[in-house]
């Protein structure tokens, strides 16, 4: 009597097939039925022989192809046994001649691989990923519907163990959740089988500066910084004038394109659109900013520079491009083999950081972050009067109470409600 004769044997197989969906049911009863049918053996009589025996036989009855595919089926079936019968483990998990899981070298994962490197906005971007998750499933050596909050735990208990920094561990698994949300988008059948509360990852502490605030009279001096007479220097200071004044992050600074310049000036104005900003996939706020001001005029100078140098002005082409020293004239100028490359994210960062440096401007000794320039230009907004409401548009908030913070900055000294209170006077 073989194990699903067995009144046991058939309750726990039927509950299998129950996890299997629709018409593939009949496939893998069938499947199963045909393994147990040919030794006609209890589950604890499966040796590396008998599997050896069975794989011989399909040798002679059908294709490689699907042989490996049959056993992929029962693998399935005992790693189902091994969590539900005490004592059991997978006998052709233990076995490397008969895992039919292919990891890194899978078609499905390098189809789904590409496919979420090609919508990345940078070179640096695409690599870090790329390395990130090539790093984990080299490691876990499992084809993706495979992976499980099990490979998670100990993947995360890996890298601890190899004394990883909390911050790095944090990265790697967000840029898995990413990759695995992407998949999930893609094939309707799969599960991102990430759940952070579960990993209990330390969450990295953001720099000293990331929260910090510029006066008007510190943003004045930084903007002073960059030397306008050269090329490179009116980049920098319109990329700081658009960051001070509108908030943007380096992120987007990084990804504007001209495709996101309205075609038609209303009023002299310029109305730029600001794509795939923070928040949930899909509910990503597009929301526009209207150049005027000294921010048009560095925006307007920049963008002459850039067509003095003929490039050709495509859609896809990044609105702020990266520099290269020339030898031979000896000067900076824009990088053309860089096309249609944009600053990298870690530039746009580090351009700021040169700048605050320059301009010394600092907090307790450390040189502030780039996005404390976002939170400059949110706090001047605030103490001008400007709605809560207009501010949170701005800066592409879901959530009303995020944008608060910056009303909490900017408390007035001539008015304060303390003032007001009996027991102050």
């Amino acid at each position: 009597m073989s194990f699903l004769d067995t009144d046991s044997g058939q309750k726990i197989f039927n509950q299998y097939l129950k996890k299997v969906n629709g018409s593939s049911q009949r496939v893998y009863r069938s499947e199963i039925q045909q393994f147990f049918d040919f030794k006609n053996c209890e589950i604890s009589n499966i040796s590396k022989e008998t599997l050896h025996s069975y794989q011989e036989r399909l040798s002679h009855e059908h294709s490689s192809k699907t042989a490996k595919r049959k056993f992929s089926i029962l693998n399935g079936f005992f790693k189902f046994l091994e969590k539900k019968v005490k004592g059991f483990q997978n006998p052709i998990d233990t076995l490397t001649e008969f895992k039919t899981h292919t990891g890194i070298k899978s078609e499905d994962f390098t189809r789904y691989l590409g496919g979420f490197l090609a919508i990345q906005n940078t070179t640096n971007t695409r690599k870090s990923y790329e390395n990130l998750i090539k790093l984990f499933f080299t490691w876990v050596n499992k084809d993706l519907c495979d992976i499980s909050k099990i490979d998670l735990l100990a993947y995360r208990d890996y890298l601890r163990g190899q004394n990883y920094r909390d911050t790095t561990i944090w990265n790697k698994f967000i840029s898995l959740n990413r990759f695995f949300k992407y998949i999930e988008r893609e094939n309707r059948k799969f599960r991102n089988p990430i759940l952070f509360k579960e990993l209990s990852l330390i969450f990295p502490k953001k720099d000293k500066g990331y929260y910090t605030v510029l006066s008007v009279s510190e943003a004045q001096r930084l903007l002073g910084q960059p030397d306008r007479k050269t090329e490179i220097g009116r980049r920098d200071y319109a990329i700081l004038v658009i960051m001070l004044v509108y908030g943007l992050r380096a992120n987007e600074i990084a990804g504007l394109r001209h495709k996101h310049l309205e075609h038609d000036r209303v009023k002299g104005q310029q109305k730029v659109w600001i794509t795939d900003r923070k928040g949930r996939f899909q509910n990503r706020p597009k929301t526009a900013i209207i150049l005027n001001g000294k921010a048009l005029q560095s925006f307007d100078t920049w963008i002459g520079i850039v067509k003095g140098y003929g490039i050709k002005i495509t859609g896809e082409l990044p609105i702020f491009l990266p520099f290269i020293y020339d030898r031979v004239d000896r000067k900076l100028v824009i990088r053309r083999d860089r096309l249609p490359e944009a600053l990298s994210v870690k530039s746009v960062e580090n351009i700021v950081k040169r700048y605050l440096k320059k301009a010394k401007i600092e907090r307790d000794g450390e040189v502030l972050s780039a996005h404390a320039l976002r939170h400059t230009a949110f706090t001047v907004l605030a103490q001008e009067g400007v709605p809560i409401q207009d501010i949170q548009k701005l800066a592409g908030h879901q959530d009303i109470n995020t944008t608060m913070i910056y009303v909490h900055s900017a408390q007035s000294y001539d008015n304060h409600p303390g003032m007001h209170n009996p027991l102050n006077r």
